[in-house]
């Protein structure tokens, strides 16, 4: 079985267009090199009524959900309220995070400082160098609390900061913990490039991605100016495999090749 996860990004300013996502981007792309399949990213805005429906929606199809946003000390930032309500918890006063929090802040400290040590019940610090990453595991042996109807067992969610910076730090300090995140090996990738316009290699593509079904095949048209100006397009065309299925993306790409004869290329530097 091939792990699967969901990314729950939060944000009034990334719904406006004010800030263009990056943390969603780049947990996608550390997914895919771990062997993890992510089956949806969605952006929802800093509401608590918001936030637990895409949570809970998210985790009755993954037990893998990474959310990014609204753990700060600002109005705004309602995400680990919502996480709380979401699946049954309270928020509850974390020793080690105040600990942080006082040492990060000093005698400045302020109560709405102090409201980001308020944790849903359960809440574990992980990837703990400078500021930790909190996890939350639903339905483990050590929790007295159930997870809501429609969610597995062994639910597990991860909670990151919004600030990309602090984001992609967190999550390459979670990957350097053994056994913390799934790891199915990566995907193999093998790429096929043709001038052919996709209309007509869509017959040929069709038959391969029915003779390869665990393979993730897909087109990608790209129009570039040749030396003369005129617009020249070359199709990429991708064939993606994790786990046992790895080879076959080789397979899928050359049965595609052979299909395609002399119209279709593996040199990248042609594309």
């Amino acid at each position: 079985m091939v792990p699967t996860a969901a990314i729950l990004l939060i944000g009034n300013e990334l719904l406006s267009g004010k800030i263009r996502d990056r943390n969603g981007h780049f947990l996608a792309t550390v997914l895919r090199r771990r062997g993890i399949r992510l089956i949806e990213m969605v952006t929802v805005a800093d509401t608590l009524e918001d936030i637990g429906e895409a949570l809970l929606r998210l985790l009755a199809r993954t037990p893998l959900v990474f959310t990014s946003g609204g753990v700060g000390p600002t109005h705004d930032d309602v995400t680990l309220e919502a996480i709380a309500r979401a699946t049954g918890r309270t928020l509850v006063r974390d020793p080690t995070m105040e600990g942080i929090l006082r040492g990060h802040f000093g005698a400045s400290i302020t109560p709405e400082a102090l409201t980001m040590a308020d944790l849903p019940a359960g809440t574990l610090l992980r990837a703990e160098g400078g500021w930790p990453v909190l996890r939350l595991d639903l339905g483990s042996a050590e929790s007295a609390v159930k997870p809501p109807e429609g969610v597995r067992e062994n639910a597990r969610i991860y909670i990151l900061p919004g600030i990309p910076e602090l984001c992609q730090a967190k999550i390459e300090a979670l990957e350097t913990i053994p056994g913390e995140l799934p790891d199915a090996g990566g995907w193999a990738l093998e790429v096929l490039h043709t001038e052919l316009d996709e209309s007509d290699l869509a017959d040929a593509l069709n038959g391969v991605v029915a003779d390869h079904p665990a393979v993730e095949i897909g087109s990608y048209p790209r129009w570039t100016p040749d030396e003369q100006g005129q617009l020249r397009c070359v199709v990429r065309i991708t064939f993606e495999a994790c786990g046992d299925a790895r080879p076959q993306a080789l397979a899928a790409r050359d049965a595609l090749a052979a299909a395609l004869g002399s119209a279709a290329w593996t040199d990248p530097a042609n594309a």
